[in-house]
């Protein structure tokens, strides 16, 4: 069950989620009907549940609470005031509400087009018996009648994560592309985007003071610009510390941030390094907590796309620049590492593939994202980048982690578009090109063999991550796409 750890005054809130402290994208469900079944992508991503079994898990619900004190918030999400939607959040505990208070917005509650309606119960635990859930926890989303269920989970990520993932099956009507991405911009070189999954450093990368933060997590692209959807953070807070991650570490120590599922001693101190409860580790906190936030509805459109990737192989090229077709094929693609001692089970870097960069919160079609996103690069000319933070010179546990500041300069030079253009070389394994220096002196290397010892191994490494590519693109199934394959890693 989840709990209450610290509340102390002027002090972050430190909670624990109980059983759950991340997603269970297994029991995760969206209601099937006539008005919406051709658009889903019915599958292990999205699993279909009845409208009648809906109907009596919202009825045992609104029952159950009605033997509760329940508490209410009323917001809204989507910054653009054309596309906005309101909130109403029940739930039955109250620390909730500060959560939704910190990651939902409370800036167009006037202006909204529709309503969203969550009815959040952590403690009430499903009867399975002649159901069609898996196990006593839930989430399912309406997406019709635009009503969420949260049952038998206290991890508070589900709550943000079915509103995102709601929204993207209906922005899509309204030609808006939804993102699961960081977004900051500055004056001078415009807005930049980062892709990435858990783990890739897209939060980190995107908070930096020298730039106006958007925001962490959730964004949309409309013919006006970038949109954030939310009016808060969620960020992985495992190793957070104040000198590599500033902007991060005093948002989420200012009042009102919410703390989860990390260590604290009998002084009330928190270990940020400490994994024994979890990996997933997070701080929740408002925009209000950042210093440099930008507050105009809408962004200008990217100037850069950045796709980040944390390759444990260690055989990609730090930063790659990409054309238009590879950049639909690695959004497609959605390519990281999940790393030894990260999941039960895990004793070498196990390739992960997730379409969009968040194919458990994308309903619809995989194509019909990637096209809107072709769209929109082609109508903005944006320039498209691959920076891998993980490994070089061998894998995980052999070679070394791509350092931070490393990836600081790489990310700069891109957003200034200050690569010697005459620098930029093609793989011989891949179709990548990258520049062979970070440095116009030609001290630093970027290119991943030089940092091997033995090329040949290099070279067998890199045919398993190509053939790890090869399978997923056939598991995707999009059959003769022309422009993935000009895009594929093999072309």
């Amino acid at each position: 069950m989840s709990k209450i750890i610290r509340n102390i005054p002027n002090s972050p809130l430190v909670v624990q989620t109980g059983k759950f402290t991340g997603r269970s994208p297994k029991d995760r469900y969206i209601v099937r009907s006539k008005q919406s079944e051709d658009f889903v992508e019915w599958g292990e991503r999205n699993t279909e549940i009845s409208l009648d079994q809906f109907n009596v898990l919202h009825q045992q619900i609104k029952t159950y609470f009605e033997s509760k004190k329940t508490f209410l918030f009323e917001g809204n999400v989507i910054a653009d005031h054309r596309y906005t939607y309101k909130i109403n959040f029940e739930t039955e505990e109250s620390w909730y509400i500060n959560f939704a208070s910190n990651i939902f917005r409370q800036d167009n509650v006037l202006t909204n087009v529709n309503n969203i309606n969550i009815f959040h119960a952590p403690f009430f635990q499903a009867n399975i018996k002649d159901s069609e859930l898996k196990n006593t926890n839930f989430v399912i989303l309406n997406i019709d009648e635009k009503i969420i269920l949260i049952g038998g989970t206290g991890y508070a990520g589900e709550i943000k994560k079915s509103v995102f993932s709601l929204l993207n099956y209906h922005l899509i009507n309204d030609d808006v592309l939804p993102m699961h991405c960081s977004a900051n911009f500055d004056s001078k070189n415009g807005t930049s985007i980062y892709f990435g999954l858990s783990g890739t450093g897209k939060t980190t990368l995107s908070s930096d003071s020298s730039k106006k933060l958007i925001g962490d997590d959730e964004h949309g692209w409309s013919d006006q610009g970038i949109f954030n959807v939310e009016g808060g953070c969620y960020a992985k807070v495992v190793g957070l510390n104040a000198i590599k991650e500033p902007e991060i570490f005093k948002a989420s120590n200012s009042p009102n941030a919410i703390i989860e599922n990390v260590v604290v001693d009998s002084d009330g101190n928190i270990d940020f390094d400490n994994t024994s409860i979890t990996e997933n580790t997070r701080s929740c906190y408002s925009l209000n907590a950042m210093d440099n936030v930008f507050l105009e509805e809408n962004a200008p459109h990217p100037s850069n796309i950045i796709m980040l990737t944390c390759d444990a192989f260690g055989v990609l090229p730090p930063v790659s620049k990409l054309s238009i077709e590879q950049a639909i094929f690695h959004f497609v693609s959605g390519y990281t590492a999940k790393i030894a001692g990260t999941e039960e089970g895990v004793r070498e870097p196990k390739a992960t593939f997730s379409s969009c960069f968040g194919a458990p919160f994308m309903p619809r079609f995989i194509m019909d994202y990637a096209y809107l996103l072709e769209k929109r690069i082609s109508q903005h000319q944006s320039r498209c980048w691959l920076i891998n933070t993980g490994w070089w010179g061998g894998p995980y546990g052999t070679g070394s982690r791509i350092d931070l500041q490393t990836t600081r300069l790489i990310l700069q030079k891109c957003i200034n578009d200050s690569f010697d253009h005459n620098s930029f070389e093609k793989s011989k394994y891949y179709n990548l090109s990258f520049p062979t220096h970070l440095d116009s002196q030609k001290k630093i290397t970027l290119n991943p063999v030089n940092k091997w010892v033995n090329e040949d191994t290099y070279r067998v490494a890199s045919n398993k991550l190509l053939q790890l590519f090869k399978s997923n693109f056939i598991n995707l199934n999009l059959g003769k796409n022309i422009i993935l394959k000009k895009g594929s890693i093999y072309y």
